[in-house]
Formats: structure tokens, C-alpha cells, sequence
């Protein structure tokens, strides 16, 4: 286990530089110029050459972009990431301010979708072919085909007529305003939850029917272990494996794509941050909270790999 992690914390370093050579470069050749995002169209034109030359100088633009890509991986080592162009603030102060509610959402997703899919998948895999098998099935299909978010788009219309919805300025924490904080996280988290947790219910469903095949639960039946024992210590446990590693990656996925659903709830996390970085091309934020994104989603797939040797005795590490 100690080698295995060893090795793969040594893979962590470069996939980490080379996602950052990537990203640098994406961001250098995405149109647009950033002082027009701050001053808009006619202020960057009644600009002279002048004071254009000391503002992209003052900005960093005109050093070379070696040089450039060196002083974003010194920001990275120092942990200041870097300072927004528009507002100045470090992208630190960013993730400090409204990571925890990006974060907050991509786990409340990630349970509720096992809430809804672990129970319809074990129906429909002990009950195939059922009325019950035929429902779960309809409705698991349903929510994987419907965007995410198109079903936050009408979420909100429903929210704004029936209960006069209104999007918060403000991140509001748990610590702070547990029930205000709930009614903000309450919409992105239901929607990204139902849409995975159709994944997880079919996922459950085809794992489950191929594990109770196997020589070992037909032992433990024939044995006289009770059948809801048999499911849980047997069955169970081993066909959880396919939805750990799905889980996994719905998070790294939740995290990045709670973009576009933050943005229809207007919910101040790191999602909506990255929007409005983007539209103003403010290349410090985006290309920070990209590589962030990347981060979380290489820790959160190595402790999947770790926790495989916890749930199957089977798997070893060498």
C-alpha cells in the first residue's frame, strides 16, 4: 500500500505541470483583450499607445510568456495563485469565500444521488422485470437524458412564480445561517443529485444483477443466511465497487459542472466566479480555478483508488 501510494503521489507532480502548460496556454489563445474586459470597448479606445504600453507593463501582459508561465507557478508555490486583473483581489481570497459552497453542493449532490439511486437500484436489480423494475428504470433513463441545466432553468422559473425566488448576492455559510444556507445550496444540490442518481440507480441495478449470480451468494442462501443479510454483507459489497468509482468522478464532474447550474441559481460559489472571470477575461481567476478543479479531481480519484482494498479483501496493492 506505502509503494503504491508512494508512486502514484510521484505521477501527481507532473500530471499537475503538464495540466498547468495546457491550461497557460488555452488561456493565451482564447480572443479578446483583457483591457477592453476592464475599461470596455470605448475606454480601451480613447487610449493612447502610452498608456496602454504601462497598463499591460503594470499587468504583467508584455513580459515575455516564459516568463509569464514562471511567475504563475511561483504564485502557485507561495499559495497566493495569483491576483485578479479587474478586482485585484488574490484568487485565494476567491476559493476562501465561495469554494465552501461550490464544495457544499457537489457533496450534497453526490448524497442525494446515492439516496435516490442505491434504493431504486437494488428494487429493480431484486425485482427485474417487475412494474417496480420497469418505474425505476423509466425514471433513471429520464433524469440522465435531461440536462442539468435545462432542469435548473425550469427549477428557477418554478421557484420565481410559485415562491417569489430570489438569487442570494452574498455566499451565506452554514456556520452563519444554517437555514439560509440550505434554501441557497438546496437547488443546485437537488438538481445535479437527481441526474446522477439516475447513473447511480442504473449503475447499482447492473452490478447488483451480475453479483448475485456468483458461486459465493448462492452459498450463503444455501446456507440459510437470511436474504436481506445475504444482499447487504454479500451482494451489496462487492457491486458498490462500479458506484465508488462513478461517485468519483461525479464529484470531480459536480465540482466543474456546477458551472453552469450555480450561473441559473445565481449562487455565489466558484462556478459563477468562473463565469464572470471568463466573460471578463480575467486570465489570473480562470486559470486558477481551472487548475483547482484538476487538483480536486486527481485527490478525489486517488482516495477512490486507496478505498478499493478497504471494501474488496480482494484487491491488493503491490
Amino acid at each position: 500500500m506505502r509503494k503504491y501510494l508512494a508512486r502514484r503521489l510521484m505521477l501527481v507532480i507532473p500530471t499537475v505541470l503538464g495540466v498547468t502548460m495546457i491550461i497557460f496556454i488555452a488561456m493565451r489563445l482564447l480572443p479578446g483583450d483583457p483591457l477592453v474586459a476592464i475599461f470596455g470597448l470605448e475606454g480601451a479606445r480613447r487610449m493612447t499607445p502610452e498608456q496602454r504600453a504601462n497598463l499591460e507593463q503594470a499587468l504583467g501582459l508584455r513580459d515575455p510568456v516564459v516568463v509569464q508561465y514562471g511567475k504563475w507557478l511561483r504564485d502557485i508555490g507561495t499559495g497566493e495563485f495569483g491576483k485578479s486583473l479587474l478586482r485585484g483581489d488574490s484568487v485565494t481570497q476567491f476559493v476562501l469565500r465561495r469554494g465552501p459552497i461550490t464544495l457544499e453542493i457537489a457533496v450534497l449532490a453526490t448524497l442525494l444521488s446515492w439516496m435516490i439511486g442505491f434504493p431504486v437500484g437494488i428494487i429493480s436489480a431484486l425485482r427485474p422485470n417487475t412494474r417496480m423494475d420497469y418505474a425505476g428504470r423509466f425514471f433513471s433513463i429520464l433524469f440522465v437524458a435531461i440536462p442539468g441545466f435545462w432542469l435548473g432553468l425550469v427549477a428557477v422559473l418554478t421557484l420565481i412564480l410559485w415562491f417569489d425566488y430570489k438569487a442570494p448576492i452574498l455566499p451565506v455559510y452554514p456556520w452563519e445561517n444554517p437555514w439560509q444556507n440550505l434554501q441557497m445550496v438546496a437547488g443546485p444540490a437537488v438538481v445535479m443529485g437527481l441526474g446522477f442518481g439516475g447513473f447511480v440507480a442504473r449503475i447499482v441495478r447492473s452490478s447488483l444483477l451480475e453479483v448475485i449470480q456468483e458461486d459465493y451468494v448462492r452459498t450463503a442462501r444455501a446456507k440459510g443466511v437470511h436474504e436481506q443479510l445475504v444482499i447487504a454483507r454479500h451482494a451489496l459489497r462487492n457491486a458498490i465497487l462500479p458506484v465508488i468509482t462513478w461517485s468519483s468522478l461525479f464529484l470531480g464532474v459536480a465540482l466543474g459542472g456546477s458551472v453552469a447550474i450555480e450561473k441559473a441559481f445565481g449562487v455565489p460559489g466558484l462556478g459563477l466566479t468562473m463565469i464572470d472571470a471568463i466573460l471578463d477575461r480575467d486570465l489570473p481567476v480562470v486559470q486558477n480555478l481551472v487548475l483547482l478543479y484538476v487538483v480536486v479531481f486527481v485527490v478525489v480519484n486517488l482516495i477512490t483508488d486507496l478505498s478499493y482494498a478497504w471494501l474488496d479483501p480482494r484487491i491488493r496493492y503491490d
